[in-house]
């Protein structure tokens, strides 16, 4: 191997592919989305709930840029159904859509994009396929035919060598089919090879001896059904090739291949290997020697996942590809969670603790969906880990959850049967180009407003004060010379924004104002990249034969709803406070309110709760036998002792609570821009329509009964959105069990380091 051709390389691909940068050339931050939905098939009724990461490609990192999020859901048509906007704070969001009558068909897409990444062609963005159970529907016939696809490993085969080559095997409607019987044939009829095996994802992967002058065709089926076959591509004379062995522990083997004569007539010639991934890449350079070439590439040199290994020949033209999954290396990604759980006193919940290993230094924030362990209702596309790792790279509709399960030299392995089908995947060799480019689409941080002041006077006044009453999101902003001003502040949907004028030492007026408030640009569909249904079957025996005549497949009617601003006609009120579910109570505090009642603990007494105050500590305690306490938490967290001792009931917004004698809470969301009555004739309001959409709590449909089959199939337990966990002390929450003696937990995250976590857990919940 001639170490000393790396170098020259290197400055030679500089000059003539284009790695370095102009004046021109704009930073390009690579977004990618992943949606943890709490399922992908739906009853109307239900709700569709999601947790968003947004990752930035480049750094490995969770997206700090973009705030804003979009997310819709479109039909098969390509018509939009719903859409939304959502506030990103460090990579992450959660939301939901309600699962209603807009949804008279069985198929649709949910995507989600940033605005910025529509610059790139190449981005596409999340979508997943969801459907919604239509009683009485049923799939359209289609034509069921048999697909053979072939994908020779470097991109061709060559004559004199010995070859390897990807398989598909799958039917027209997308069902992928395990067999253990195609065959390898050449043009005579001869069989090759026999007895070759597809896994239950349809891929296959075969090794032989590509003889000179001969054709070659896969067939599968017999002389009763007939016979499906494929042709291989012709074979190459004239070409060395490139084979990757991946399966060693710490190093990975790059090989030459070529017939005899090829090596002899190229003994002497310089060939280079490029092998990268997004910004990083390695050279090795390699003589042609009359024996097989073979470089030895040290894992923990490379990238953590897919690289793209590149042959080029001595006049640097690219001459065969290769992907591959780097599983091993000091950066690894992925980490694993440790899960236990325990029945609670009265076997209506489990109590569930997670913790993450010990060298872990950040918080990892996960979400968990919760189904009965029988469901058929979570199909999703990808996991988080492989949606970050593997599905960015692809060209081609990857379903990759399967891999990244309990990864095992086996599912190793198939993944590179997987890298092998894939060939250059979506950044091939010219994509590493730089190239001026024009940025039509702005990255998007806050909602945008611009805003003029007709009554200002400059020579006193110029400057403006913003602030929101739901989300307490502040800025100051100067007035130019003509009394406008631009901003860019996070606002949400049903909100109001304050604006009052800034005077000499700081003193506020009302202003005559104007304000703008702009939407992003809309989305047009590229329905071929973006909207390219495929068919998802449900299971056969769930429809038919488990929907009773009296069983009904629509929640709607059953289902109370709460907006944290505007409730359903549906739920019953009583001035500000709100039956959210059966259990679970909401009260706005209100200006009477904090008139009449100046503490959180007063208000508490209040809502019904006995207040004890011990060693400076609050407890709320249950007025029924056995007599528990409530935890108080503040904005997701658990109060400290003391916080709430001397809240004022005017730095609270909303609180959520449960009186029952299991699993009772109190939820305290803060206003952190209280203004007293007195003080908001400084303020002009203009209500916010437009905004991000607001966040809600997740509440389970009103099943009518939990024992039935359409429940058990298609039926949620529970989804938790935002589950901080850390390395030295197990967090814990509770699930219902809703009747079911087993389910299932899926569980996704992410931490500020860029690790990932994924993991699907069955438990039994008549056991500790």
């Amino acid at each position: 191997m001639e170490k000393a051709l790396v170098f020259f390389c290197f400055l030679h691909f500089s000059a003539n592919v284009g790695f370095t940068q102009t004046e021109e050339t704009v930073p390009q931050l690579f977004e990618n989305i992943h949606l943890h939905l709490n399922k992908t098939t739906f009853i109307k009724g239900e709700r569709l709930w999601f947790k968003a990461y947004v990752q930035d490609q480049n750094t490995q990192l969770p997206s700090l840029k973009t705030t804003n999020l979009h997310v819709a859901i479109y039909d098969k048509k390509g018509d939009e159904i719903k859409r939304k906007l959502f506030y990103t704070e460090d990579g992450l969001t959660n939301g939901d859509f309600a699962i209603d009558s807009t949804f008279t068909e069985e198929d649709y897409k949910i995507i989600a994009w940033t605005n910025y990444q529509r610059n790139f062609k190449h981005l596409t963005p999340f979508q997943q396929h969801i459907k919604i159970i239509q009683a009485g529907v049923e799939d359209d016939d289609i034509v069921d035919e048999l697909k053979i696809e072939v994908y020779p490993e470097g991109g061709y085969l060559i004559e004199g060598a010995f070859n390897q080559i990807g398989i598909v095997l799958s039917r027209t409607t997308g069902e992928r089919l395990s067999v253990n019987n195609l065959e390898l044939v050449d043009g005579q009829g001869n069989v090759v090879r026999s007895n070759i095996t597809t896994n239950s994802l349809g891929l296959g992967k075969i090794g032989f001896m590509v003889s000179i002058g001969k054709k070659y065709f896969l067939q599968w089926g017999n002389n009763a059904i007939g016979y499906s076959k494929k042709m291989l591509p012709i074979p190459k004379s004239n070409r060395i090739g490139l084979n990757i062995d991946n399966n060693g522990k710490d190093n990975i083997l790059v090989k030459l291949i070529a017939s005899k004569q090829i090596f002899k007539e190229k003994d002497g010639e310089n060939y280079s290997v490029a092998i990268y991934q997004d910004e990083s890449i390695v050279f090795e350079a390699v003589e042609i020697i009359e024996e097989e070439s073979v470089i030895a590439l040290l894992r923990k040199s490379l990238p953590y996942g897919v690289n793209t290994a590149v042959l080029f020949d001595d006049q640097l033209k690219p001459v065969s590809y290769r992907m591959f999954f780097n599983h091993r290396n000091d950066k690894e990604r992925i980490v694993p969670l440790e899960v236990e759980h325990c029945l609670s006193e009265f076997g209506d919940s489990i109590q569930i603790d997670f913790i993450r290993p010990k060298n872990g230094i950040l918080d990892t924030n996960v979400s968990v969906s919760v189904l009965p362990s029988s469901s058929f209702a979570y199909n999703p596309k990808n996991s988080i880990v492989s949606a970050f790792l593997v599905d960015y790279y692809l060209k081609n509709a990857f379903k990759g959850s399967y891999y990244f399960d309990n990864m095992n030299r086996k599912k190793r392995f198939e993944l590179d049967k997987r890298l092998i089908v894939e060939g250059w995947g979506k950044y091939d060799w010219e994509s590493r180009k730089v190239e001026e480019l024009k940025l039509s689409f702005d990255m998007e941080t806050g909602i945008s407003i611009s805003g003029k002041v007709l009554d200002a006077d400059l020579t006193e006044e110029n400057q403006v004060s913003l602030v929101t009453d739901f989300s307490g999101a502040y800025t100051f902003e100067e007035l130019s010379v003509n009394k406008a001003f631009e901003s860019n502040i996070n606002l949400f949907e049903g909100d109001s924004l304050g604006i009052s004028l800034i005077g000499k030492k700081g003193k506020l007026r009302k202003p005559n104002a104007e304000v703008q408030f702009f939407n992003t640009n809309p989305l047009r569909i590229q329905k071929d990249n973006w909207l390219n249904f495929e068919n998802v079957i449900l299971e056969k025996k769930d429809i038919g034969s488990s929907v009773e005549g009296n069983q009904s497949l629509n929640l709607v009617e059953l289902t109370i709803a709460l907006d944290e601003v505007v409730v359903t006609e549906k739920v019953t009120t009583t001035d500000n406070k709100f039956q959210i579910t059966a259990e679970i109570e909401g009260s706005f505090v209100n200006d009477l309110d904090i008139k009449r009642t100046k503490s959180v603990v007063s208000y508490l007494r209040r809502l019904g709760f006995s207040i004890l105050m011990r060693e400076g500590r609050v407890r709320a305690v249950v007025n029924k036998f056995p007599f528990p306490e409530a935890p108080i938490i503040i904005e997701g967290m658990m109060a400290s002792q003391g916080e709430v001792i001397g809240m004022p009931l005017s730095s609270v917004k909303f609180i959520s609570f449960k009186k029952t004698r299991t699993n009772p809470f109190i939820s305290i969301q803060l206003n952190h821009n209280y203004v007293s009555p007195q003080n908001r004739n400084k303020f002009l309001k203009f209500a916010i329509e437009n905004g991000y959409a607001r966040p809600q709590e997740y509440f389970t449909p009103n099943y009518p009964d939990h024992t039935t089959p359409v429940f058990k199939n298609y039926g949620a337990i529970d989804w938790k959105a935002n589950i901080l966990i850390g390395s030295e002390i197990p967090t814990t929450i509770m699930v219902p069990v809703k009747g079911q003696k087993t389910i299932k937990l899926f569980i996704e995250g992410m931490d500020a380091s860029g690790n990932l976590f994924t993991r699907n857990e069955t438990i039994i919940t008549t056991k500790n």
